[in-house]
């Protein structure tokens, strides 16, 4: 839709396992402006992993009344393929001439990837390599998106009069943030259903994979200590987060034991990563919904002692005064920013 003398809009969506994560935004020179955003819940925290996926007539439903209530003013759309639905490899190629890389990049992908070239799409990073020997090669990052979810996609788009004019794997959304970064950077986005690690160098993503880090067993363990009703376990945790009085002894106990956890799985991947590609990683960047927690980050900076460690905010990124106000918050829309930065600013 042309608005404003011809200036565009934007919509992108990230269709998260137990929420949908709205941004609509104009894009500013060379930066993005956000104009509007929400988040619609759509199911309940345990149905989520008994439920394969929500009829598309339904989403198509949600999205229509959130983009009539929010007077959302185009109908134009980028979305966030969730990690579930897409194939991650990494392999190396030889140093070859670059005009032969995409052809090297689709023979190996017809290796690794169960299904046809022609049942997929594929997106990649690659990056030159100098191993000791001084032998080089190049590094392959390669999702593959089966073309039947991008139809699923299309489906939703025209049931909600919305145009679809591109998607990214979420697994490929958070290396805009890093761009203009020199050095080795681990990113987890901790998610209600799973967590995604990636790892980053030099500004391209070469490594991204995902990480049996859910937000549901932290809920899955207050509700049966406390025994509230599944809406209630939701409101509980997203006011008290990590927050407990000094009486609230086993609730606090079990809050301990779970971020002890987080702590160790993420401090032991990053380990594996950086003996997996011979480099330190220099700094760790946590994202997600996870992080919205009261007293997630203060925890979180306890355990984090021997590197570098911050929440990644979208706001620091893009223009906006009401979106810019959410500051760390804005973590939550981190993939529906890092699509839109990746699509119009590439």
């Amino acid at each position: 839709m042309i608005l404003f003398f011809g200036e565009k809009r934007f919509l992108s969506i990230d269709f998260g396992s137990i929420n949908i994560k709205i941004v609509e935004c104009r894009r500013k020179e060379s930066k993005i402006e956000i104009t509007n955003f929400g988040v619609i819940p759509i199911i309940n925290f345990k149905e989520i992993l008994t439920t394969s996926h929500i009829v598309e007539e339904t989403i198509a439903s949600i999205l229509r009344n959130f983009i009539k209530e929010a007077k959302i003013q185009t109908n134009q759309i980028f979305v966030s393929v969730p990690a579930p639905y897409v194939f991650p490899v990494n392999f190396l190629i030889p140093n070859i001439p670059s005009k032969n890389i995409p052809q090297v990049i689709k023979f190996e992908a017809q290796k690794q990837i169960p299904l046809a070239l022609e049942e997929i799409e594929i997106e990649y990073n690659y990056l030159e390599i100098e191993k000791e020997n001084k032998h080089k090669e190049y590094l392959v990052f390669l999702t593959a998106i089966p073309k039947n979810y991008i139809q699923r996609i299309e489906n939703i788009a025209k049931l909600s009069k919305l145009r679809l004019d591109g998607y990214s794997s979420e697994y490929l959304n958070l290396e805009p943030y890093f761009w203009q970064a020199v050095g080795n950077y681990g990113i987890i986005d901790l998610g209600h259903s799973y967590s995604i690690i990636s790892l980053v160098k030099d500004g391209r993503l070469i490594f991204s994979n995902r990480l049996k880090l859910r937000g549901f067993d932290y809920l899955s363990m207050i509700h049966d200590l406390t025994k509230y009703p599944e809406d209630k376990v939701l409101e509980f945790v997203q006011a008290k987060g990590f927050i407990f009085n000094p009486e609230e002894v086993e609730i606090k106990s079990m809050a301990q034991t779970f971020l002890d956890n987080l702590y160790s799985v993420i401090i032991n991947e990053i380990k594996n990563l950086e003996d997996k590609f011979l480099m330190k990683i220099n700094k760790i960047y946590l994202t997600g919904g996870v992080c919205l927690l009261p007293g997630f980050k203060e925890a979180m900076l306890q355990r984090f002692q021997e590197i570098s460690f911050e929440i990644l905010s979208p706001a620091n990124f893009v223009e906006g005064n009401k979106f810019k106000r959410l500051e760390e918050k804005s973590c939550l829309f981190s993939q529906a920013i890092g699509i839109l930065m990746k699509k119009l600013l590439s």
